[in-house]
């Protein structure tokens, strides 16, 4: 994500984010200045002078007078089923819960807490410390961070408080953006993180010199409508058999104290109700949430059920899958796009491919309080940023947690591979305009799990097949779908109400929340040249190694129009386009009729263009007519990155010579064939991190694989394993990269170096992986028919594999049949 760090006026952010009656404000000063909690131009507890103390020492005086002006506000103003119906401003300085000093915690020393949450905590001392923690994050209403002198250049405190309220927008599944407060021992200030990035104010409040305003903030937390403090009221918790309640309207005390059964195991299996556009579901397990990796988009998915269907036997719910997300203003919705190919299913020949695709119930933009639901307006109100005197701006170049576990890693993400770091850094006296994100939700007929979870090889080639040809159905329509993962890649077990049986399974692709429109295939079709005869018998002569082959001319004219793309004329010569071009020429018809002869595909004595898989037709680029190939070489790159093509991580360029053919690179722009190669990397990921069925973990990569064996040799080659799955799999972006580049440039070492490390369970999978490997090879070096044909070319390739392992499955029950009858 590329994040941004603004400013806005502070009081136009007080009295748009954080709106009270002037009235209620007057009211609660008098009362405060009445009891003397606001006395001779101070608050009480706050020191008299300026001495310097310790920034810890503000929470106390801070609690005591928030807690105090909360309550006031609460007494003056009527309650509503609206707000935070408990909640108290609590300092965790002073006696720090154990478990927020486990190594790796960080968290605030104050915030505005939901006292149900923290009497759980208080009540199950027995619980878990990491369960503690999750919980502890929780109850936060707003998180606080103390500093002796509030300076909005400060790097550290402002990184502190902004990675409080990350975690707290990460944990609450029910929050739409989250306020904090930076705090000094005269100053305070507030602080707006949502999906879109950070808005703060300008300056700081003084609060013993502008007591009004301080008044003003606390008041607000206390009786603004939770919608206003970030809360989605459109989500409740289930708590069965008792109706379900928003988590701001808990208490501590019964009927509605919160029941830690609700929490369950883990935040995946925390039940939610959530009120949607055409009806009412009840969440059976979250499939998928953001990590700690905090993503703009913040996409959750979860497996749902109608809400009227929850006492109904298991064996008759309606299963669904609602997928939530904030979406950037001018991009192309995700339901239009499923809704775009779902008309396309019915007017076309291919259509029994579109059963692949999910399948779109409803879609809509979600509405609070009758609003849109977006960063800009509703959150935002509207507010400009506004430029920041010199010096006052924060470095910030926000530190991500190092994914030290393939948990982690699997969770990582779509992301911007080009991009910039997380917080951007604010020029001085610059007015920025900030990201728009406004926030939808999907249902989809299917229901599965992740293609991780296979039951047997046949049945993970099998819906990975299924996956491709989802893929190319939505490719031929125009649309890429650039995010090919794990996650995206669905064994459906449920579709359109109806159970699918063992063996039916079929595999689905899904997640369109990142694709892109491109033109059609039938748009980019590009004719085939004709060439004069006497140029392709020059082209003959030039070359002896035609003449160990027999090639038809149309073998020769098509594999010369490849080349020429790009052609250019070398300096200060003549241009001869017979001559320059015959080498590479040449070589890609010798590498094809290689490849095809290789992988038994090469049935005729004569090279035609049938027997090589050329007699289809090239494609121009993948980019719209209103688009420049300059503007789309510059579109950020994208994808999950340990499943992204080597292409897109390097932008600059990955020379694949494997036949010395000595092309020009060209520009990389997102196509077909990196969707493809992405394919690749998540079954190339499974073979050799999986051990079995059901998505096993290799005990070799283990944390305690040490204790596995004590023979050095097997240790050893241990370590290679996990070598080889951190420099392609677990490793940073830039290690990926570099790893990815080096094997498409050395082309032996994906057999002696990767494929040795398949786990014996995939054995049957290697040939098909090394043709796989084979075919990306030629594709990208040329860039000719396989490129633009790969679809197909991998279709054919798993559709034989698939044969295989049948073969191999009914010959091992045939063989364990006649040991039976012996």
């Amino acid at each position: 994500m590329s994040d941004r760090l603004l400013f806005c006026d502070g009081q136009q952010f007080l009295d748009s984010i954080l709106p009270v009656a002037q009235e209620v404000v007057d009211q609660i000063l008098c009362s405060t200045t009445t009891d003397e909690t606001y006395k001779d131009g101070r608050w009480c507890g706050f020191s008299a002078d300026n001495t310097v103390f310790a920034p810890g020492e503000s929470y106390k005086p801070f609690v005591k007078v928030a807690n105090i002006i909360a309550a006031t506000a609460k007494r003056l103003s009527k309650d509503t089923d609206q707000q935070v119906r408990d909640a108290q401003w609590v300092n965790y300085h002073i006696q720090r819960p154990p478990f927020l000093d486990a190594e790796g915690a960080d968290a605030p020393d104050c915030l505005l807490g939901i006292t149900s949450f923290a009497k759980a905590l208080e009540n199950n001392p027995s619980l878990p410390e990491d369960k503690k923690e999750a919980l502890f994050w929780l109850q936060a209403v707003a998180a606080v961070e103390a500093k002796h002198n509030l300076d909005h250049s400060d790097e550290k405190l402002v990184r502190r408080l902004l990675g409080h309220l990350r975690v707290i927008l990460v944990e609450q599944k029910d929050r739409r953006f989250v306020l904090g407060l930076a705090l000094s021992h005269t100053q305070v200030s507030v602080w707006l993180q949502d999906r879109t990035g950070v808005l703060g104010m300008d300056k700081p409040v003084n609060i013993h010199e502008e007591p009004a305003k301080f008044v003003q903030i606390i008041a607000a937390f206390a009786i603004l409508p939770a919608h206003r403090l970030g809360f989605d009221p459109t989500m409740k918790l289930s708590r069965e058999p008792a109706s379900p309640i928003h988590t701001y309207r808990l208490k501590a005390t019964e009927p509605d104290q919160f029941n830690l059964d609700s929490y369950k195991k883990n935040n995946y299996a925390m039940q939610w109700v959530i009120e949607t556009g055409n009806g009412i579901y009840v969440t059976l397990k979250t499939v998928s949430l953001p990590t700690d990796r905090f993503s703009a988009s913040g996409s959750i998915v979860w497996a749902v059920i109608p809400y009227d269907e929850r006492d109904k036997c298991r064996d008759e719910w309606q299963i669904f899958v609602l997928k939530q997300a904030w979406r950037l203003d001018g991009k192309e919705s995700e339901g239009a796009l499923y809704d775009y190919l779902q008309q396309a299913s019915g007017d076309t020949s291919s259509s029994e491919d579109a059963r692949y695709l999910g399948e779109v119930v409803h879609s809509a933009d979600v509405t609070v309080d009758g609003k849109l639901d977006n960063t800009h307006d509703l959150i935002r109100c509207g507010l400009q940023s506004a430029p920041l005197p010199d010096g006052q701006s924060p470095r910030l170049g926000m530190k991500r947690r190092r994914l030290t576990s393939e948990e982690e890693m699997l969770e990582m993400g779509h992301i911007k591979i080009v991009s910039a770091s997380d917080i951007r850094k604010l020029q001085p006296r610059r007015v920025i305009v900030p990201e728009k994100r406004t926030r939808t939700r999907i249902t989809f007929k299917v229901f599965g799990c992740s293609i991780q979870f296979y039951t047997s090889l046949s049945e993970l080639i099998q819906c990975l097949l299924h996956c491709v040809r989802g893929h190319r159905f939505a490719f031929i329509h125009g649309v890429l779908q650039c995010d090919i993962s794990p996650a995206n890649l669905l064994i459906a077990l449920m579709c359109s109400s109806e159970r699918l049986q063992p063996g039916f399974v079929r595999g689905c692709l899904i997640d369109l929340d990142h694709a892109k429109r491109i033109p059609k295939v039938a748009d980019r079709q590009v004719a085939p040249e004709v060439h004069d005869t006497d140029d392709l018998q020059r082209l003959r002569s030039i070359s002896l190694r035609l003449q160990t082959v027999t090639v038809t001319d149309d073998v020769l004219a098509r594999a010369l129009q490849v080349t020429k793309i790009d052609y250019m004329v070398p300096p200060r010569m003549k241009a001869d386009v017979i001559v320059d071009r015959a080498g590479p020429t040449v070589g890609y018809v010798m590498a094809a009729l290689h490849y095809t002869k290789k992988y038994n595909t090469y049935t005729d004595g004569v090279c035609t263009p049938e027997s090589l898989g050329w007699d289809t037709r090239l494609l121009g680029p993948p980019h719209l007519p209103t688009t420049t190939p300059q503007q789309a070489a510059r579109e950020p790159r994208s994808g999950t990155p340990p499943f992204a093509s080597a292409m897109l991580l390097n932008p600059d360029g990955v020379s694949v010579n494997a036949w010395q053919s000595n092309l020009r690179r060209r520009s990389v722009l997102h196509d077909a064939i990196h969707d493809i190669e992405s394919f690749f990397w998540v079954l190339l990921y499974l073979c050799i991190t999986r051990s079995g069925p059901g998505g096993d973990q290799r005990e070799d990569l283990n944390d305690n694989f040490r204790e596995v064996t004590d023979n050095p040799e097997e240790l050893e080659r241990i370590e290679r394993l996990r070598h080889v799955v951190h420099c392609f799999f677990a490793g940073s972006i830039g290690t990926l990269a570099e790893n990815k580049k080096t094997l498409f440039e050395e082309e032996t070492m994906f057999e002696t170096e990767v494929l040795v490390h398949i786990h014996p369970y995939f054995a049957p999978l290697v040939p098909a992986l090394q043709q796989w490997w084979d075919l990306l090879q030629l594709a990208y070096e040329f860039q000719g028919y396989e490129y633009h044909d790969i679809h197909n070319r991998v279709i054919d390739l798993l559709e034989k594999a698939l044969q295989t392992l049948r073969t191999w499955s009914r010959r091992d029950l045939l063989l364990q049949s006649r040991r039976r009858t012996r």
